[in-house]
């Protein structure tokens, strides 16, 4: 009852590519047309996958609809990120930050064996996902912060990304 309540809830802004800038907005998927974004991953996807790694349907719920709309911000914003990019891939990285979003943190290696994929995956897709959209993720960074076994790595990580972008340029 509350998953659907949660998909009826969320909504889905398509930004065309035309001169008008035509906004489309769903407030749940139109019948006979899959939702998704990219096209690859629907939110029934995504909704299913965090009630496999969440028990409490609450946390999973709202992990599911946040990581929809992060999807969904990406696409906007840098719509060639996905490309060559599996679901198992978005989906866990995106997981494993929002765990910590709503205290709710699982391992790598737990979300791994429970997606199907492995923790390296993981962990290169959410370190990916800080260095290409770090402002979609401010509130996890400050509680990475606070834990030292997670600060020297993550940070460590995207420094040494910023000193070779800086670098390049």
């Amino acid at each position: 009852m509350r998953r659907k309540q949660v998909e009826k809830e969320f909504f889905v802004q398509c930004i065309n590519d035309n001169p008008l800038g035509v906004r489309l907005f769903f407030r749940a998927k139109p019948e006979g047309i899959r939702m998704s974004i990219p096209k690859r991953i629907s939110f029934e996807e995504v909704s299913a996958s965090a009630h496999t790694v969440w028990l409490n349907e609450s946390i999973a719920d709202s992990v599911a609809l946040d990581a929809s709309k992060i999807i969904n911000q990406i696409c906007k914003r840098k719509h060639l990120f996905f490309n060559g990019k599996s679901s198992k891939f978005i989906v866990g990285g995106l997981f494993y930050l929002l765990g910590f979003r709503h205290n709710a943190v699982k391992k790598q290696r737990e979300l791994a064996d429970q997606l199907g994929t492995n923790d390296v995956t993981i962990r290169a897709a959410y370190r990916q996902l800080m260095k290409e959209f770090p402002d979609l993720f401010l509130d996890i960074m400050g509680k990475f912060a606070e834990d030292d076994s997670l600060r020297f790595f993550v940070f460590l990580d995207l420094k040494q990304n910023a000193l070779q972008s800086r670098k390049s340029h």
